[in-house]
Order: structure tokens, then C-alpha cells, then sequence
């Protein structure tokens, strides 16, 4: 599946767009969250690696975390610049090496952190670079939506490997772990509206939920 028209591994991988608005959130607070997130995404990729080679997963999947790794450590530290630049405090992600899960709890941390929130993380920041009030922010938040893009498209490959890896009840686990994502991505996002962040280039919350239900009748949907 493509989405660059348009995972959370064992660390905090908080993606989605409501997830890092807080009710009087600064630009900078929210940039220092996102930069936070983005350091956590190299944890969680690097485990992810660790775990799918653990149970076999072919080499064109793992060469391609391993290039997301190399995505998300330039992220971090663009956004963390960003954020310092307004004033804000950036604290590094706390992480612990996990043992190997079994398949179906890598699936559907997959399905829920890549293919549902990587994906908006996608949309979310192609948004931003349209509608940034600052060139710099609207140059970063481009390469950023180009890399999660591919990010969200890497998810939805490592989804149809695990899919042939699982029976006809993990697979179900899994597309019920996805339909509840999406419903609890569309629920936040209704609540989101927080007027000091659109100088980054968030969507007010109307804009939010028409892009997420577009998403949905467009991917979504018809991988349900």
C-alpha cells in the first residue's frame, strides 16, 4: 500500500497529532514533545529490527528500519533545534531492551503505531509543511513528511509479512487492534483545538477530522 500521496516499537512512540497538543501548549512545548517522540522513534525502530530478525524477516525489510533509524535521528535533532530555538526544554526518552515478543504482539503494535498513527504522522506533517507560518518550519516539516511517508509505507510491509506469519485469529486480533486505532485517532481529534499551535501548521480540529476520515475511506477501510 502507498501513502506518500498523501510504530511504535517497545519505547513511547506518541504519533499522532492530538497525542502531543496539550490544552495551552506553546509552539516550542509542542516542537520539545515532538522532538522527545522522535528520539523515541530510533529506540523503537532499532527494537523492532532486533525482534523481526529474530523471527526470520526478510533482509529488504530490516535494511529498511534501518534506514528509517538514520530518518528519525536526523528528526530529532531538527526538531529538538526547533524547540530550543523557542525556548523549550528537550528531554531525552528513557529506554530498556525488551525480550523478543511473540508475533502477534509485534502485529499489532505495528498495526496500531505504524499503519494507523505513522500514517497520519504522515498526513499530519505534509499539513504543516503547507501551512507553517515560518519557511524554516515548512522546509523541515517537508523532508519530515517525505521520511514518514516511507515510514508509514514501511509499516504497511512489515504488515503483510506478519499477516502470512499469523493464523486467521491473529490476523482478526489485528484488524480489530486497527479498527479501534483509527476510532480512538478520530475521537482525539475531534477534541483537538489549540489556536496558539497553528503557527506550526496543525489542522484545527474540523480540518483534523476531515483529513483523518479522507485517510480512512481512502487506506483505511480497504485493508479493514
Amino acid at each position: 500500500m502507498h501513502v506518500s500521496g498523501l510504530l511504535r516499537g517497545p519505547a513511547p512512540r506518541l504519533r499522532d497529532l492530538a497525542g502531543r497538543a496539550g490544552r495551552g501548549r506553546s509552539g516550542g512545548a509542542w516542537l520539545a514533545r515532538a522532538a522527545h517522540d522522535e528520539a523515541a522513534s530510533v529506540h523503537a525502530f532499532r527494537s523492532l529490527a532486533r525482534e523481526l530478525a529474530a523471527w526470520g524477516a526478510p533482509a529488504e525489510l530490516l535494511g529498511r528500519i534501518d534506514a528509517a533509524v538514520a530518518d528519525e535521528v536526523r528528526h530529532a535533532e531538527v526538531v529538538a533545534n526547533a524547540a530550543r530555538a523557542r525556548g523549550a526544554e528537550v528531554t531525552p526518552p528513557a529506554h530498556v531492551d525488551l525480550a523478543v515478543r511473540e508475533l502477534l504482539a509485534i502485529a499489532v503494535e505495528n498495526a496500531v503505531e505504524g499503519c494507523v498513527r505513522e500514517t497520519w504522522a504522515a498526513l499530519s506533517a505534509a499539513h504543516q509543511a503547507r501551512f507553517a507560518a515560518e519557511p524554516a518550519l515548512r522546509t523541515m516539516y517537508e523532508q519530515i513528511a517525505a521520511d514518514e511517508a516511507r515510514h508509514a509505507e514501511l509499516a504497511w510491509a512489515i504488515d503483510a509479512w506478519l499477516m502470512g506469519q499469523l493464523d486467521d485469529a491473529g490476523r482478526e486480533a489485528v484488524a480489530s487492534a486497527r479498527r479501534a486505532a483509527i476510532a480512538e485517532l478520530q475521537a482525539s481529534l475531534a477534541l483537538l483545538e489549540e489556536p496558539a499551535l497553528r503557527v506550526l501548521g496543525l489542522p484545527p480540529a474540523a480540518t483534523a477530522v476531515r483529513l483523518c476520515g479522507e485517510l480512512d475511506a481512502a487506506l483505511w477501510s480497504r485493508a479493514a
